[in-house]
């Protein structure tokens, strides 16, 4: 299978249910979704473990089984397997804490540190220390705290750490600034299955958007790499992107290690394509920016 033939898949990775602190059922939250153009949720509840059986079945929708591993010194999101642990969710160390991400990561859960900047609910474990394979850089509308979790993984990314990003709503109930899919997570895939979502999360072959009709973002270098890929450089040099539903006003940016460079805002609303040349070894990634 071809990366040319990968299909995208917009979905939500961060929702909470009545069996946790939120207001609506399994079945509502799909319902809502489905409304909403989405093709995948993930069921996060604090502390609650929730099995694939239980989850209902439909042919042209994917709802991810997780948890919210939720504790005063962080929160996190083990995605995929029914039980990423054995015994309670509770720990008393650091090392304690550790075994769990490590029992997560052996049962080949997808980990994402979620919120690590939110006032109340910041990441206090070392992450140094603690195994995870995604950042939650977006969480619910945007604000400071997310703010921080971008420069967080641009310093991650300038240092050499390579570490995909994740968003999600945090939905609880709708609020005049919450809603599913506020933001979005956007998946090249092979499937809408979850094992084939998880594996394009884990590969970076996914964005963040702001809503489900948002803008849509592709980067490639070469016939063959996509976003979230790594070439080698000089071989490779020239970086191609494609944005499409611009509105007027909106200001697309190019950030590497050393730099930031707006290369165009819209007068109207469209598409703009173009080729960035990588000067040295490192990486680059675009932002859509929109007042």
């Amino acid at each position: 299978l071809s990366k040319k033939s990968l299909r995208m898949f917009k979905g939500d990775l961060h929702t909470h249910t009545l069996a946790s602190d939120g207001v609506h059922t399994v079945e509502e939250l799909t319902w809502k979704a489905k409304r909403s153009g989405l093709d995948f949720i993930a069921i996060t509840d604090h502390n609650q473990m929730i099995s694939t059986k239980e989850l209902p079945h439909s042919m042209d929708f994917t709802l991810i089984p997780g948890i919210e591993w939720t504790h005063y010194k962080g929160h996190a999101n083990f995605l995929g397997i029914d039980e990423p642990y054995e015994g309670c969710f509770a720990t008393n160390s650091e090392e304690e804490a550790a075994a769990k991400f490590q029992a997560a990561r052996g049962r080949e859960a997808l980990i994402t540190i979620n919120h690590p900047f939110e006032p109340g609910c910041e990441f206090r474990f070392n992450i140094e220390k603690i195994p995870f394979d995604c950042l939650e850089i977006w969480n619910g509308p945007m604000r400071e705290s997310n703010l921080r979790a971008v420069g967080f993984w641009q310093q991650l990314l300038a240092s050499g750490k390579k570490i995909p990003i994740v968003g999600g709503s945090d939905y609880h109930q709708d609020t005049p600034f919450i809603f599913l899919g506020g933001p979005t997570m956007c998946v090249f895939s092979k499937s809408g299955g979850t094992s084939d979502l998880l594996e394009g999360i884990r590969q970076g072959h996914a964005y963040i958007v702001f809503s489900p009709d948002g803008p849509s973002v592709k980067l490639a270098c070469n016939e063959r790499e996509m976003m979230g890929d790594t070439v080698f450089w000089p071989d490779e040099k020239q970086v191609k992107y494609e944005v499409q539903n611009l509105k007027a006003g909106d200001i697309i940016r190019l950030v590497t290690h050393r730099t930031s460079i707006t290369i165009f805002q819209a007068n109207e609303q469209g598409n703009f394509e173009g080729e960035f040349e990588m000067e040295e070894p490192g990486f680059v990634r675009l932002e859509v920016l929109r007042p």
